[in-house]
This record gives structure tokens, sequence and C-alpha cells, in this order.
């Protein structure tokens, strides 16, 4: 990382940055008067209950779902950000124009799942590497442009080596978190699946790793009922028909 001291954040290079929590010593408010603060040094000040720069212009975001379902997870953030003068309007639209808008960058905000992977590579220049950030359909919805974290892809890319993979990767996340591309909205460590026990069996070890979804699919296999002189009776009557 030294080499790109002059692109990369200083927090980079200090302790890893963390979301803000509103438990413990932390609290909204205090969240919330840290924000002001940020804005206000950035020549942001509410004038009238809105936000607005020094040309008067007021900071209205809008975030774009595929669904109503997300209105609910929004809510409660579009009533924070009003305290600070500033609004969020949610727009639900049918999913062929959210992906049409997606694959042209179309949008303020919106929610996009990435999925962690044990093997990272080649699949990150498409979601942070410069090239694709003016690449239409590209993975870089953030738009990331920065010759770090390209850099850090290139030597993701190339490792031969653990030993030269990690530092890469670290490189790379650091770039990333410091960036502040992103906004962390959740994550869950389960796969939550209904699934009829019956019918269906699965191995017993489980791997550490995987998407639960991909692994199910992919390892689960029919269950055979017990063996009974009901059901064998049943079979060999069938088989002769």
């Amino acid at each position: 990382m030294q080499p790109f001291g002059d692109v990369l954040p200083p927090a980079a290079f200090g302790p890893m940055t963390v979301p803000p929590r509103t438990d413990g010593d932390s609290s909204l408010r205090d969240n919330l008067r840290k924000a002001q603060g940020l804005l206000a040094a950035a020549g942001w000040t509410v004038q009238g209950g809105v936000l607005r720069n020094s040309d008067g212009q007021a900071l209205v975001l809008e975030y774009m779902d595929s669904g109503e379902g997300g209105q609910r997870t929004v809510a409660p953030w579009q009533r924070n950000l009003q305290k600070l003068g500033i609004e969020l309007k949610y727009r639900a639209v049918d999913f062929a124009l959210y992906q049409q808008r997606l694959q042209k960058f179309d949008f303020d905000i919106t929610s996009i799942a990435y999925q962690g992977t044990n093997n990272p590579g080649q699949e990150f220049a498409d979601l942070f590497g410069s090239a694709a950030a003016d690449q239409e359909d590209s993975g870089n919805f953030p738009g990331v442009k920065s010759k770090a974290v390209d850099a850090f892809i290139h030597a993701m890319v190339s490792a031969k080596t653990q030993e030269q993979l990690l530092p890469a990767c670290h490189a790379l996340e650091r770039a990333i978190a410091h960036g502040h591309y992103l906004i962390p909205q959740w994550s869950a460590n389960t796969h939550r699946m209904a699934y009829n026990q019956w019918r269906l069996e699965h191995p017993a070890v489980i791997p550490p790793y995987s998407s639960g979804e991909g692994w199910v699919i992919d390892t689960w296999w029919a269950r055979m009922p017990p063996l009974t002189a009901d059901t064998a009776a049943a079979a060999l009557r069938k088989g002769g028909q």
C-alpha cells in the first residue's frame, strides 16, 4: 500500500474502518451529530429544514429497488436522513427497468448482494476495476476508479502463493472499505431453508464455506424411505405389473 499513499485515504493505513454503531457507547443521536458536522465542513447547511450547499442546491437522493418489499428496510433510514435535512426518495420499479438502469448505472443508491469467495481473482476487476467503471453492464456499480485498487487486483490475480495472495486481498479490502464506496446494509451468518426431511437427504458434514442455496442443489439427494416388509412387498408388486 505504501506506493499509493497519494491516492489512498490516510485512514487506510491505520485501524480498519468499521460501520457506525448505535449500541454501547454510541447512539443514533451521536452519529447524527457527527454526520451534521461532516456535512457542515463540506459546505452543506440546513436552510428552512432542507440541507443545501453553497449554491442553494438541496441534497435529494433516490433509492431504486425492484419491488415494494424494501420500503420497510429503507423507511428508518429515510426518517433519520430527514433529521439532517436530506430527502431520500424510495422508488420501486419493475424488474426489467431495474436491470436496464443497473446496466446503465442510472441510479443514486440501490442494494447489491456481494457474495464471498474462497478464491478471489479476476472477478474483482469487474467489480472494482477502473476499466469496468465506464463499461456498460459491468459489475462496478460504485464507479470505482483507483490506480491503487487496480494494482491490488493485479497482485491478487497474479499471486502464486498464499503469502503473496493474502496481503493483496487485505490491501484491496482496506482500499474499498476506507473509500466508503459501499454502505453495509445487513448480513446473515445462517442460511434459512425449508425442505421435506422425509424425501431429502444431505451430507453429515457441511462445508464450512459454501453458498447455502448452491450447496443444497449440488449435494442433496433423494432420500429412500426405510425398507419394511410392506414397502418391499409393494415394490415387488409394482415391479411385476
